[in-house]
């Protein structure tokens, strides 16, 4: 069954006319080989991707996040991400193509796994540093160390030398050694 949603927030940013809202995909076909990875930005050429035409600003990522389900969040974040490159925007990508493997939300979701460990391993190699925030918009927290455990359960390798440590208050943190 192929779900629809109606976002009906219009949104502005300097890419196109504003996304303002209209029926999102439920199933994921990737269109390229490194689609929603960072560097590749193909999402732009994908002809299933509902934003690629026009621009989504931040509020309308964050509802199509909560309410738009992973396939829609995917384009949203992948979209994004293609046209301004952070940290966060590559980790909620590649939130939402974990989410869609584990949902069954793709024909190949071999593809989609590998996509996703590729994914969190980008926000490793080329956002380190890079913080999300709680719901409140106060609280950072890193996204290295999510990444590593998700590449993890995903069961993938991690690159690039990052192990995860307890840290002297029980919880866990990813350090590059």
């Amino acid at each position: 069954m192929r779900a629809i949603v109606f976002l009906l927030l219009a949104s502005c940013a300097a890419d196109g006319e504003p996304w303002s809202g209209g029926p999102l995909p439920d199933r994921l076909a990737l269109a390229s080989a490194d689609e929603g990875v960072y560097p590749d930005t193909s999402v732009l050429a994908d002809p299933g991707n509902p934003f690629a035409l026009g621009a989504i600003a931040d509020a309308t990522i964050w509802d199509v996040q909560s309410r738009g389900g992973p396939v829609a969040g995917f384009y949203a974040w992948s979209t994004q991400l293609a046209r301004g490159a952070t940290g966060e925007r590559q980790f909620y990508a590649a939130l939402d193509l974990k989410a869609i493997y584990q949902l069954d939300k793709a024909d190949d979701l071999e593809a989609v796994r590998q996509h996703a460990i590729r994914g969190y391993q980008a926000v490793l190699d080329y956002f380190p540093t890079s913080v999300t925030y709680d719901a409140t918009g106060t609280i950072a927290y890193d996204l290295a160390t999510p990444s590593v455990l998700a590449i993890q359960e995903l069961g993938g390798t991690v690159a690039g030398g990052w192990v995860i440590v307890t840290t002297s208050d029980g919880g866990q943190k990813a350090v590059r050694r």
